[in-house]
């Protein structure tokens, strides 16, 4: 067979299916041990690179994932990000009881953008002599690096915070409202950095800007507009027709591909999109049910594997690298956690919860690896510290949920539950803990069940 389609479409096939499976296998691995499905997925991804795959069996490598596959699978895992930012804007919800419950969550995100921003940029000129490429200024590596670490994964946080029944609980609206404007502030700073890189000033970067803030403007002033309508009748019809979703496809499709052609990467139109769509009660758990699994289960994991592709581990015992490592990855802890920690004490939270949210905040799962691989395909950063990266990715993840069960046992994560049911409560690390086992009021099991998913997304 001589037919360079076919032989395309065999390879690439062929790499769907390991990525899938292997994505699959190690998700379920990273569940037995505490751990979000996420953590396994992006494990799963290394794994599949030339760090593990590529030494144990480069021929089988070299064929599944051939410089010929390596451009469809960007394309695929691009178009899934897309889709999936989509889903994440248009997901979450918050009301908050008080004016001061309402700044909460712009002060948490505002300490944990800010101060992750201005370590990582130290850390950064720290490094910038063995790290950073050449006709990259010191200034765009050091906005990009603290950019990265100032991260945290809105998306995980989310699914986790479902799945414990936690996501309509004054914990969970905080931290969802708090991650939901982090990630936000970063597509922001990544937006600048990737026009001020690519157009070399920051006068010529307004052929970047310019369009992307129109874009925002027209997308929240026109899409509840002409979206609302068909929204409320799907949600009280109880099903999303063909017509409607093939005109969201089309929406985050065409968003994609703006915000791709001026240079700040069709993930952001996706997101934006997803944010401006009004708020239906009901349609997004309508919506995931239509597109979520299948999102989670084929798109996700090739971008997993195509980062992992672009993940050499095998000089990592080197000293300098080790070093570069433990440097990058304490500067990113510290300053999410005790920002974070800071925080939530001056507003009189307990120490239980605030070293919870510690932890959530640190998680930055899928949202740097989109981050790092855009700097990467720029030329913002180089391999050998995309490859840290990855790992900071991988072990501020994996500390998320021993940190948030530190504190949240499930006798206290009931008792959140119904203080969120029963109204207005004192601190949650003054309320009393429920019997375990106690029944959940049906109320809360509905307002719960937000999402579609086994977690395993991040």
């Amino acid at each position: 067979m001589h037919d360079p389609k076919m032989q395309l479409l065999l390879a690439v096939t062929a790499a769907l299916c390991v990525i899938v499976l292997a994505a699959r296998i190690f998700g379920r691995l990273a569940t037995r041990v505490g751990q979000p499905a996420v953590v396994g997925e992006m494990v799963s991804g290394i794994v599949l690179g030339p760090t593990v795959l590529g030494a144990l069996a480069p021929d089988f490598s070299n064929y599944v994932f051939s410089a010929t596959v390596k451009p469809t699978l960007y394309v695929v895992a691009m178009i899934g990000l897309c889709l999936y930012m989509f889903l994440v804007g248009l997901e979450h919800d918050y009301h908050p009881s008080s004016r001061k419950e309402k700044a909460l969550p712009v002060v948490l995100s505002t300490a944990g953008v800010v101060i992750p921003l201005i370590v990582g940029a130290g850390v950064a000129w720290y490094i910038a002599s063995d790290y950073r490429p050449s006709g990259v200024s010191l200034l765009l590596f050091m906005l990009f690096v603290g950019g990265a670490l100032s991260l945290t994964a809105f998306p995980m946080l989310a699914r986790v915070l479902q799945e414990r029944g936690m996501m309509h609980t004054r914990f969970g609206g905080v931290a969802v409202r708090a991650a939901a404007i982090d990630d936000a502030a970063a597509w922001c700073v990544l937006a600048v950095v990737s026009a001020l890189f690519i157009h070399g000033s920051w006068v010529a970067s307004w052929r970047t800007v310019v369009p992307a803030v129109l874009f925002m403007a027209v997308a929240f002033a026109l899409l509840p507009r002409l979206f609302r309508a068909p929204m409320e009748k799907a949600v009280r019809g109880g099903a999303i027709g063909d017509g409607l979703v093939v005109a969201l496809l089309t929406l985050v499709l065409a968003a994609g591909w703006f915000t791709d052609y001026i240079g700040i990467y069709s993930v952001f139109g996706g997101f934006i999109c997803g944010m401006a769509l009004p708020r239906v009660p009901g349609f997004a758990q309508l919506l995931n049910v239509r597109l979520l699994q299948v999102t989670r289960c084929l798109f996700l994991p090739v971008f997993f594997a195509f980062s992992g592709l672009n993940t050499d581990l095998t000089g990592a015992l080197n000293s300098t690298y080790v070093w570069t490592l433990l440097v990058l990855f304490a500067a990113g802890f510290a300053s999410k956690f005790l920002s974070a920690l800071a925080v939530l004490r001056s507003y009189r939270w307990g120490w239980g919860e605030s070293v919870a949210m510690g932890g959530l905040m640190n998680a930055r799962g899928l949202m740097i690896l989109i981050f790092i691989n855009i700097g990467l395909s720029l030329g913002l950063i180089e391999k050998e510290l995309f490859s840290i990266l990855v790992l900071i990715a991988v072990l501020t993840t994996a500390l998320a949920m021993p940190l948030y069960r530190f504190h949240f046992t499930p006798e206290r994560e009931e008792a959140a539950r119904l203080a969120w049911a029963t109204g207005p409560t004192p601190p949650l690390a003054k309320a009393p803990s429920a019997p375990a086992g106690s029944a959940t009021p049906s109320g809360v099991a509905a307002r719960s069940e937000h999402l579609v998913g086994s977690g395993t997304a991040p």
